[in-house]
């Protein structure tokens, strides 16, 4: 009877761990939960197909060898798009150092395959929607910490404008509902929003 109760607790424990190991290595289109870093910037991979050469250090002396997943993050993933960023946290002439796992950095070399943006500049420039991970603890006001919105009519595919970013907080315009709002997009290590890339 020990022997059987013990080869149960055994598989049950094999199959928990096969579990967590395979959500490990299942992204999503957003990621930043993962990272849990968002540095200063992003920067896109433009070439999607081509392998990614990453360093342990900015001497380039020796490279990480590992594949996006588990322990190589974008913070944006979807590559048949062309949606391939990862978050930058420090940049130089020479390299990039990006933000690849929770606590985990790895070095790039600048090439014209690699797209830099400031944080404000991305979303001024690349992002075609918004919308809050949790509407009730964060949702669109009138002003920073102000009167909260009804958007009881707005709709997911709304077309907005991002018009400024002031520290923790966005103020966007909802072009088809002719209302400008503010909403939180970040805190110290995740955003608050989801950003919509696609058209």
């Amino acid at each position: 009877m020990k022997k059987s109760l013990f080869l149960k607790i055994t598989l049950i424990l094999l199959l928990v761990f096969n579990s967590l190991k395979s959500q490990k290595n299942n992204l999503e289109y957003q990621n930043d939960n993962l990272i849990q870093n968002l540095g200063i910037g992003l920067v896109q991979f433009t070439n999607t197909a081509e392998k990614i050469k990453l360093y342990s250090d900015n001497t380039f002396t020796q490279t990480k060898n590992i594949k996006i997943g588990s322990s190589f993050i974008p913070i944006l993933n979807k590559p048949d798009y062309g949606i391939l960023f990862f978050v930058c946290v420090e940049k130089k002439t020479n390299y990039y150092k990006l933000a690849i796992s929770k606590n985990d950095f790895a070095y790039i070399k600048p090439s014209q395959n690699f797209l830099y943006y400031t944080w404000e500049s991305f979303l001024k420039d690349q992002v075609s929607g918004i919308k809050s991970k949790n509407i009730k603890s964060n949702s669109p006001r009138a002003t920073i910490n102000g009167k909260l919105l009804n958007t009881a009519t707005w709709k997911n595919d709304d077309e907005i404008e991002i018009i400024k970013i002031q520290d923790n907080w966005i103020q966007i315009r909802n072009i088809s509902q002719n209302r400008l709002f503010w909403i939180q997009w970040r805190d110290e290590k995740e955003l608050k929003v989801y950003l919509n890339l696609l058209i």
